[in-house]
């Protein structure tokens, strides 16, 4: 007598909680592989990993993303549907933030900041304000 399917065997707080973790490990493996890439910014630079083990690397993700459909096939487990309108205009948000935290009252705390120095800061806070802004407007246009 064959079992029952597995998924009418867990509840929705299990299903819940084990797609949350597997999607987790699935955004990990995936991030893994970027390491592979150089990366190159105005303030950051990484070196790649190693190209020789990119190979076995990417052998074991893609294991782990057949592991992970299979589950979620077997379990049920819930697929995410995100929301980029809200994640982007989170990011702006989050931006907007670190710009206003650069403002020269809020670094005193790191010691003085010289005039000069305090003038240029707010002309460039101003600026990234206003870009900061034409993005929120864009994103807004998109809705």
């Amino acid at each position: 007598m064959p079992g029952h399917p597995l998924h009418t065997l867990i509840g929705a707080n299990h299903r819940r909680v084990l797609s949350v973790r597997m999607r987790l490990l699935e955004e990990y493996a995936l991030r893994l592989l970027e390491l592979f890439r150089p990366y190159e910014s105005v303030l950051t630079s990484r070196a790649p990993l190693q190209k020789k083990t990119a190979v076995k690397v990417e052998s074991e993700i893609a294991w782990l993303q057949v592991k992970i459909r299979g589950m979620k096939e077997e379990l049920g487990l819930e697929r995410s549907h995100r929301n980029s309108k809200r994640e982007a205009a989170a990011l702006v948000a989050t931006m907007m933030t670190y710009v206003e935290e650069l403002h020269p009252r809020y670094l005193k705390g790191y010691g003085s900041i010289p005039e000069p120095v305090g003038r240029y800061l707010k002309e460039c806070l101003q600026e990234f304000s206003e870009t900061l802004e034409n993005l929120n407007s864009a994103l807004k246009e998109d809705s």
